[in-house]
């Protein structure tokens, strides 16, 4: 993978599958489960949403004991459900990336390849 437009395109592709890849997991998440999957974007989102709710809650003068009911939703999602989507996500960005990247490879190798392949009959 000497050609620079190769390992450019191969790049690429590997970027491009892993964005596909990712936005298709959550989709596939949500069809299944019906939520967001928890992944750590999930996690930072919910995280900053609870602050936000404890800091209105002592705006509206609600107490410590009452404040402090108010639980990060992050906080409550099943451990297996944590490692299930490990497991998804980091399997199927993988596998998606690593065959655009073979098959963008073998393409951009075929299109700059300056030579036709000799004829062995």
């Amino acid at each position: 993978m000497a050609n620079p437009l190769v390992k450019l395109a191969v790049t690429g592709s590997g970027i491009a599958a892993a964005m596909i890849g990712r936005r298709l997991a959550s989709a596939g998440w949500g069809a299944v489960f019906g939520e967001d999957p928890p992944s750590e974007q999930y996690a930072k989102d919910s995280a900053k949403e609870t602050k936000k709710r404890r800091k209105q809650a002592k705006k509206d003068g609600l107490s410590k004991a009452e404040i402090a009911e108010i639980r990060d939703p992050a906080e409550d999602v099943p451990w297996w459900k944590a490692i299930l989507w490990t497991i998804v996500s980091g399997v199927l960005l993988q596998g998606l990336r690593a065959a655009a990247q073979n098959g963008t490879k073998k393409g951009a190798d075929r299109l700059t390849r300056r030579r036709p392949r000799p004829n062995r009959g």
